[in-house]
């Protein structure tokens, strides 16, 4: 088996998953605050942790082990992250998670990662992600700013209307195939107009109209 040159793209869900942070400085405060706005159980090990991470453990945001790593701390975890400046302690961080098959990010470490972090543009419901596939951070969060000009304020509102659609989309509309061309008409057409124009309410009318139109077309077809 060949092994591939990249990454494979991936949204996991954390919501109330238990995650580890080996270290306590400032990179580690980064990731925790992150995982934190994705839902996660957040447990970090350090002797050692910033004023934040502190404060995130007295809010009871966080679980903080004040001392250093040891294998049995990232056991039950879905994802790990080390950061710490002795490299022994990341190398067993490493190997003690990978052992156990658990997703591990050594930052700035490449070989000692078996998954990368994207750069993130959140906006409501809507994230965007940009991976270099390691090469360059730096490139990936300026490319992250280059898109996050282009998207404009009028996304979340569709895509929230998309979302609150799927249900009787899928009802109405059994074949993906035909659910496809419904969506795609609603983002390529006059619905997605009339959000940019600020007018939701006449955006869902149209909306519920064009699905009319599709269950009687496909109803006639049928």
């Amino acid at each position: 088996m060949t092994r591939s040159a990249g990454y494979y793209p991936l949204c996991a869900d954390l919501n109330g998953r238990r995650c580890v942070v080996i270290g306590g400085g400032l990179i580690a405060q980064r990731k925790v605050t992150t995982l934190l706005g994705y839902g996660a159980d957040v447990t970090v090990v350090s002797p050692a942790v910033t004023k934040r991470l502190a404060a995130y453990a007295r809010q009871r945001k966080i679980r903080c082990v004040p001392r250093r790593f040891r294998p049995a701390d990232v056991r039950g975890a879905w994802l790990v992250y080390a950061s710490t400046d002795d490299q022994r302690i990341n190398e067993l961080v490493y190997r003690s998670a990978t052992a156990r098959r658990i997703f591990t990010n050594v930052v700035d470490q490449k070989p000692l990662c078996s998954f990368i972090a994207p750069a993130i543009f959140r906006r409501g419901p809507l994230s965007i992600v940009v991976s270099t596939g390691g090469a360059s951070p730096s490139l990936a969060k300026q490319v992250r700013s280059d898109v996050a000009r282009m998207i404009g304020a009028d996304y979340v509102p569709m895509l929230r209307l998309l979302g609150g659609l799927r249900g009787i989309a899928k009802r109405q509309l059994p074949s993906y195939r035909d659910r496809k061309v419904y969506f795609d008409r609603l983002v390529r057409g006059r619905v997605f107009e009339l959000v940019r124009a600020g007018k939701p309410a006449a955006a869902r009318r149209a909306a519920m109209e064009l699905l009319e139109r599709s269950t009687r077309r496909n109803g006639a077809a049928a």
